[in-house]
């Protein structure tokens, strides 16, 4: 099982991605706009990586609309809300550089050239650990637990 990853974040909070939406926004045509928008961004960051993503669904929680995409490398999860932000979730540390370099390249063609290097300097490669639970694992937290 894996316990170590990278993640790539982008997290706009000046708002400039063409795919924010505000909480009074949701089910009304700038929905729709903003979809059109994210599936463009969406087709753009595919060929740029050129790699298929498989879309595996969207989910609305509270005020934010979370939509994931599974990659050949890793996954991808966009929250859509205020702020809008993006995780790219990968094994490898190369395919984690690769994502972002293209990410900062698909950035420069969806927002105006004087913005796009604040949102491509916000882009963060982050190592990731996360402990699995494991039978000595348990025995271990009981052992704490019961003194």
């Amino acid at each position: 099982m894996i316990t170590e990853f990278y993640d790539v974040v982008l997290v706009d909070f000046s708002g400039l991605l063409p795919f924010k939406l505000e909480k009074t926004e949701i089910l009304t045509r700038q929905e729709e706009v903003s979809q059109e928008n994210l599936e463009q961004f969406l087709v753009e960051l595919e060929r740029g990586l050129k790699d298929e993503f498989v879309y595996i669904g969207s989910d609305l929680l509270e005020t934010k609309l979370f939509h994931r995409a599974i990659l050949k490398t890793g996954l991808l999860e966009l929250l859509i809300g205020t702020p809008v932000t993006l995780l790219g979730h990968f094994k490898e540390k190369d395919h984690a550089q690769k994502f972002k370099n293209t990410l900062q390249k698909t950035l420069e063609g969806i927002v105006p050239k004087q913005i796009a290097p604040l949102l491509e300097e916000s882009i963060e490669i982050r190592k990731v650990k996360k402990e699995i639970i494991t039978k000595k694992g348990l025995r271990k937290l009981g052992s704490v637990l019961n003194g």
